[in-house]
């Protein structure tokens, strides 16, 4: 019998079929010896990179090692010599310090003044209660002392700055201190020649910035009194482009003893904004330039 056209069909189908699988499967496992040598070139590359990387990282510990070392001597070199770089640079000079804020203490400030022959004769510190109208008007009314609402705080910072100045503690001021709108280190009993106006808080407030370290620094200007102003390294908002705007010096780094330096050498006669910050323009003061009377 002589198979009809359908057997054919089906034998050359079949046949197609056996060769199309066979080829997938050759393919297949061509392709799968492929991916795994190019997975054993793979990890061979990466072990290799991270053999470098390895050496690079233990290079690079060693130089760190290096440059820390070298920055232990600098510090310890400063740290030995910075005293005669500062010694008698302001000798006889009568200092103020007013903090305008309570975030931050700055009477470490008082030592490095005291090595540069300074008399650190009070240091205040302005609280947060200034900021309280009403308890300012009770004072005000208390002491009949006749003040429009709007002046309020201005006119207190304005009195704490001309008696601190002057040396005659007004009764506007004791009154102050008592309400703990203002603590005093030291006393308000002779004139100062120098205030340094110390900034920095924890919080932006631009207001207070406006009302009290700004009246502080006019009154300054207004009585002659050489004034600058200081912030710690790491003040959480920082008061040095104020106080740039308010033409005075300036140092952003006074807990450091870079710091602590240029204060001294900037108050001695070379007025600049110094320290790391993005407002200063120099490092430190440069001992070169005569110092200005």
């Amino acid at each position: 019998m002589i198979p009809n056209m359908k057997f054919y069909v089906i034998s050359i189908v079949a046949i197609f079929a056996a060769l199309g699988i066979g080829i997938y499967i050759g393919f297949t496992l061509d392709t799968q010896s492929f991916l795994v040598e190019q997975k054993d070139d793979i990890v061979g590359k990466l072990e290799e990179s991270f053999d470098f990387l390895k050496s690079e990282n233990q290079d690079l510990k060693l130089t760190i090692k290096e440059i820390e070392a070298k920055n232990d001597n600098y510090k310890h070199f400063i740290d030995s010599t910075y005293e005669e770089i500062i010694k008698d640079k302001l000798k006889g000079k009568k200092i103020a310090i007013i903090e305008t804020k309570d975030d931050y203490m700055y009477s470490g400030i008082g030592q490095i003044l005291e090595v540069a022959g300074a008399n650190v004769v009070n240091v205040a510190t302005i609280t947060d209660k200034i900021m309280d109208k009403g308890t300012l008007k009770n004072i005000y009314n208390e002491l009949n002392i006749s003040v429009e609402n709007s002046n309020l705080i201005t006119n207190a910072a304005n009195e704490i700055a001309k008696s601190i100045i002057t040396g005659e503690e007004s009764i506007l001021v004791k009154k102050l201190e008592e309400s703990r709108i203002m603590d005093l280190v030291g006393t308000i009993d002779e004139p100062i020649d120098y205030v340094i106006i110390a900034g920095g808080s924890v919080k932006e407030d631009r207001n207070r910035i406006t009302l009290v370290d700004k009246t502080i620094v006019d009154v300054c200007k207004d009585m002659n009194k050489a004034v600058i102003g200081i912030e710690k390294l790491k003040a959480n908002y920082s008061y040095m482009e104020a106080y740039k705007g308010f033409k005075i010096s300036t140092v952003d780094n006074v807990d450091t003893t870079m710091g602590k330096v240029s204060l001294i050498l900037a108050m001695e006669g070379r007025p600049g904004h110094y320290g790391i910050k993005q407002t200063a323009e120099e490092l430190v003061p440069n001992l070169k330039l005569s110092v200005l009377e």
